[in-house]
């Protein structure tokens, strides 16, 4: 971090203490004391409330997250000049749970492990964890099930799965292979959390047959394991995709007039990556394998 003055804030934050932030940064106690004061005339702000501890003022909280932000990306850098020192950097790859699956039998995304000559480490995350890793570095590539910025990433289409709605084979439509407008609307759904593209998407294409789902019990997972029981559980109608039903011994699929609905699957990278000439590289390469 090239400001001294934003470390000597972050290590005060964390310690809460004049005399340890001078101890742990070897300086004296009222250097840390005139470095606080020095970024508040810079700033024309108040960092503290005044009040007994270190409680950060709006606008101190501020500097805060952006000193922390300086942080991280001081760390990076850091980081990725060692890797390309270090022949053995690993390729870090997060997953959604509902990808995990799927990226077992894709071509493309087993031919770049093929391909990468180096540890691979992969994750199961939450989008959101996925962006926000992508952004800041901490993992090289994603598999994901929903849309994305393409001003902040870039990425390849992998393959495309239908959705189709779901019951329970035990339960109340263990006779039924059709559903009606009637029996959605009166039992529970099992739908993906909001922010999963299965879910938007099942949304999408109800609301396009002008199905909504107005005074139903709504549960929600990021795992097709737990959909798979909370259908069990509350023997409600859900939508999964296709390829995964028949993985489930205890659920069936089931057919909706006039609903079609369907999900890309992306592998994406972010297009500030240090790494992204060789993504595009290996993946046009395994293209035309």
């Amino acid at each position: 971090m090239n400001d001294p003055r934003l470390l000597t804030l972050l290590t005060l934050i964390k310690v809460k203490s004049y005399t340890k932030t001078a101890e742990r940064l070897f300086i004296t106690q009222p250097a840390v004391s005139q470095h606080i004061k020095s970024l508040e005339h810079q700033y024309d702000i108040t960092i503290f409330d005044g009040t007994k501890g270190f409680n950060l003022t709006k606008q101190g909280q501020i500097l805060v997250e952006y000193a922390r932000r300086m942080q991280n990306q001081d760390i990076q850098l850091k980081e990725a000049i060692f890797n390309s020192l270090n022949s053995s950097a690993p390729l870090r790859i997060g997953i959604t749970d509902f990808c995990k699956e799927i990226t077992a039998d894709n071509e493309l995304f087993n031919l770049i492990l093929d391909k990468y000559n180096h540890t691979v480490e992969i994750y199961i995350m939450d989008i959101k964890s996925i962006f926000s890793d992508l952004e800041t570095g901490k993992i090289d590539l994603a598999i994901i099930d929903t849309f994305y910025n393409d001003d902040l990433f870039e990425g390849v289409l992998l393959d495309t799965y239908s959705i189709v709605p779901f019951v329970s084979k035990e339960g109340k439509f263990k006779e039924i292979n059709r559903l009606t407008r009637d029996m959605l609307k009166n039992n529970p759904i099992i739908i993906a959390s909001d922010t999963d593209g299965m879910a938007i998407a099942t949304k999408e294409s109800l609301s396009k047959s002008n199905i909504l789902f107005t005074h139903n019990s709504i549960h929600k997972s990021n795992s097709l394991f737990l959909m798979k029981e909370l259908i069990n559980k509350f023997d409600g109608i859900g939508f999964m995709y296709n390829a995964f039903v028949d993985s489930f011994d205890s659920i069936k699929k089931m057919d909706l007039t006039n609903f079609k609905s369907s999900q890309n699957i992306y592998m994406i990278y972010s297009i500030s990556s240090f790494e992204k000439n060789n993504f595009k590289k290996i993946i046009n390469q395994v293209k035309k394998a």
